[in-house]
């Protein structure tokens, strides 16, 4: 606990206003160290979230589920807090903020909200900003464990497999671990490893800080950090020659083709979809399309019914039969 407080401390409170920081520093720290997010909102309370729900920070580091008497962030906290974060250099980091998010050493994510600039259907620039979200990082080395043996392939290869949770169920955190081990192999199962390309559209599976992973990935795996997924599919099998693509959300106009252009290049692909069954996912016609064609060879299904990560099912994409389910 020592250790993991003083990363929180080294790579995120440092990085926050000294009014937030301070009060931030009343809050038990077990209860500090549990939080997924901080939230900071102009003239709104201080709260933060975690498993268990979201909490509201008051005047005395106590919390609660009511506002009572709670601290209160000022515009003044938010901007400086943001300053801190870029570096003092705000302009430098555009490219990110208008993508509406930055990252911070040790892959933290912070959220940013506030008045869109928009030209056409680019986004220029985010200004007057009112609100960030400090989403802090956690690596669960592991957490794929229960499963991994159902995805790696008898050949030293893996099944193309399409991870399916609900939102903060954990999704990115194993396709994350699985990444790992997929890259660097795993003797107890005799698995070598092989090359990965991680397209990391929103900086969420390698964290890359100033294009460094923070995030274990892997010895073999090449990362293009805040690519568009389709671009960066086509970049990864133009340049790098992986044996396997990971990405996080499919979904959208155009994953489709990017995603048969993977599999007809003889190239495996491990990415993720929001949904809470195979049935939700064929509402989505870009994915029931992938569905169709037996694209899939695992699917693997998460909730947060023991926890975030809980593994529902593992069904086998060739016949729809489950090969594993939660007791």
């Amino acid at each position: 606990m020592q250790l993991e407080d003083k990363k929180l401390k080294d790579e995120i409170l440092n990085f926050i206003s000294t009014r937030v920081k301070c009060i931030l520093a009343r809050v038990d720290p077990v209860k500090l160290m549990e939080s997924e997010e901080i939230r900071l909102r102009s003239n709104r309370p201080l709260m933060l979230q975690g498993s268990h729900g979201d909490w509201f920070v008051d005047l005395n580091g106590n919390l609660t589920r009511r506002p009572n008497n709670p601290f209160i962030t000022t515009p003044e906290d938010v901007i400086k807090t943001l300053e801190l974060m870029s570096e003092n250099s705000i302009y430098a980091y555009l490219d990110e903020i208008r993508n509406g998010f930055i990252t911070l050493k040790g892959g933290h994510r912070i959220g940013i909200a506030g008045k869109v600039v928009a030209e056409g259907d680019s986004i220029k620039n985010i200004k007057d900003i009112s609100g960030l979200n400090i989403r802090i990082a956690r690596e669960v080395r592991g957490c794929s464990l229960k499963v991994i043996r159902h995805v790696l392939s008898d050949k030293n290869c893996v099944y193309n497999t399409l991870i399916v949770s609900p939102p903060q169920c954990g999704k990115t955190t194993i396709l994350r671990d699985m990444t790992r081990i997929i890259s660097d192999g795993m003797a107890e199962l005799d698995f070598q490893g092989i090359k990965v390309g991680i397209i990391d559209e929103r900086s969420e599976i390698a964290a890359c800080y100033k294009g460094i992973p923070q995030n274990q990935v892997g010895m073999r795996t090449d990362v293009l950090d805040g690519c568009p997924k389709a671009a960066g599919m086509s970049m990864m099998l133009r340049s790098m020659s992986p044996q396997v693509i990971v990405t996080d959300e499919i979904g959208n106009q155009g994953d489709k083709d990017a995603v048969m252009k993977v599999i007809n290049a003889g190239v495996k692909i491990i990415t993720t979809a929001h949904g809470y069954n195979i049935s939700e996912l064929k509402s989505r016609l870009e994915v029931l399309s992938l569905i169709e064609q037996k694209v899939f060879e695992r699917y693997i299904v998460l909730s947060s019914f023991n926890g975030p990560g809980t593994i529902e099912e593992v069904i086998d994409g060739s016949n729809m039969k489950v090969i594993y389910r939660r007791e």
